[in-house]
């Protein structure tokens, strides 16, 4: 429910919710998720339209993959330096790809004021 939350009104809520059930049994648990929630929960504070694009891992999964993919088909490399040339052709392809790609509600928010800076979740 906390990462499912609309606002971090709402996530506040439920964390609190959180630990009401649940801090006489996992105390230490509970006790991260309070000190943690500001970093945690940091995506809330960006527009609806492109928190999935913050909190997910899809891209670095993707990434993996493809290195994993293009090194198998090489199998035994000559020096470290091969390797290390093979990365930077690689990562400047998926670069230019992804440089041409239009990312959805990136262009709503280019003149708006979304930092997320440091700070406390929960004010004492």
């Amino acid at each position: 429910r906390i990462y499912r939350a609309e606002t971090e009104e709402k996530a506040k809520e439920e964390i609190l919710r959180l630990k009401e059930r649940w801090s006489k049994i996992y105390p230490k648990v509970v006790k991260k998720w309070e000190d943690k929630a500001y970093a945690l929960l940091t995506f809330l504070r960006y527009p609806k339209e492109i928190r999935q694009f913050i909190y997910t891992t899809n891209q670095l999964e993707r990434l993996a993959k493809e290195i994993k993919r293009r090194i198998k088909v090489i199998e035994v490399f000559p020096d470290e330096g091969s390797v290390e040339r093979l990365l930077y052709l690689l990562l400047k392809e998926l670069n230019e790809r992804l440089n041409s790609r239009k990312l959805r509600g990136f262009k709503e928010i280019e003149s708006g004021n979304y930092h997320a800076l440091p700070g406390e979740f929960f004010t004492q």
